[in-house]
């Protein structure tokens, strides 16, 4: 049995014509399957809250069909990951979690990949606590910052111009024009974090520190070229201290991945990092707004999600 989540708005409401597609698909090869459709932003969390919530013997087959956010809401619903065998059929815009498995962005191949799939892979997975005793927590498959990054998540996911380039099937463009109205306009703050040797620093002028899982956010943009999903790490990458008019060329060297050498920009790979801020920025998982945030920990999960191959 095979449980399909799917948010038929996504891509503009694209994935809506992509999910028939798939139903005739399953109808022909006759595979039994339950299809949850999401109804409003949450709604899939809640889903898979309810599935993973009832006695499960066996384990159950959670399929996704939607874009990176869809992806989040869902593991951040699963009750038990030792009983959820997870597959993805990647079908928003920015598709970061689907360029890191690895996954046709064609989705009958995907859906034939998963019908057809006996390997497993088992992939880390982030944890982002906050609050004052960090009590609340949200998980993440890709990555998770505070700072410039979630800044441009939160302007992307507020305006309708993701809507409209969407349309015309340039949806990533979105995260590099908000990238750069937010260099030039969002604060800068001083900062203080811990890596996992517990020493702490002194941050200056932060700009942003992207949290990463995977090799790219926004859209395909490498933030950590060397990240793996599998190491039980979580590489994070660090800008700060340099002029706006430097930020704009660091950009272009991040879009191209080479931007790990440059003054202004660290990348260390951890199992943990902490972060106090001196003013509150915003903060995101997936590119899922989690609010104006002071002080964050991240922890990796090693191998803590269950994918079918």
């Amino acid at each position: 049995m095979y449980y399909f989540i799917v948010n038929t708005a996504s891509r503009t409401g694209k994935t809506e014509k992509i999910w028939n597609e798939i139903k005739q698909e399953l109808r022909e090869k006759q595979i039994e399957y339950q299809a949850y459709l999401t109804e409003y932003k949450g709604h899939a969390r809640e889903l898979a809250e309810q599935i993973t919530n009832t006695e499960i013997e066996a384990m159950l087959h959670m399929v996704v069909v939607g874009g990176d956010g869809t992806a989040n809401e869902v593991i951040n619903g699963i009750r038990d990951f030792e009983k959820v065998i997870f597959s993805y059929i990647p079908t928003g815009s920015g598709n970061d979690l689907g360029r890191g498995l690895k996954i046709s962005g064609n989705h009958k191949e995907a859906l034939e990949r998963i019908l057809s799939g006996t390997e497993y892979y088992h992939m880390d997975l982030g944890k982002v606590s906050w609050g004052r005793k960090l009590q609340e927590h949200s998980y993440f498959n890709i990555s998770s910052g505070i700072g410039l990054d979630a800044e441009v998540c939160r302007r992307t996911n507020t305006t309708g111009m993701k809507q409209i380039l969407n349309k015309l099937h340039m949806g990533n463009l979105t995260y590099l024009f908000q990238t750069i109205l937010a260099v030039m306009t969002m604060p800068m703050t001083e900062a203080e974090i811990q890596l996992e040797d517990g020493k702490k620093r002194r941050i200056h002028r932060l700009i942003c520190m992207a949290v990463m899982n995977h090799r790219c956010e926004g859209g395909g943009i490498p933030m950590a070229p060397k990240a793996s999903d599998t190491d039980g790490r979580l590489s994070v990458c660090i800008i700060y201290g340099v002029p706006r008019l430097k930020a704009f060329f660091l950009l272009i060297m991040l879009v191209l991945g080479k931007h790990e050498h440059f003054r202004g920009i660290e990348v260390h790979d951890n199992s943990s990092v902490k972060i106090w801020l001196q003013e509150p920025m915003t903060g995101h998982t997936d590119g899922e707004d989690i609010g104006d945030r002071i002080r964050l920990q991240y922890q990796c999960l090693p191998g803590k999600l269950t994918i079918l191959k």
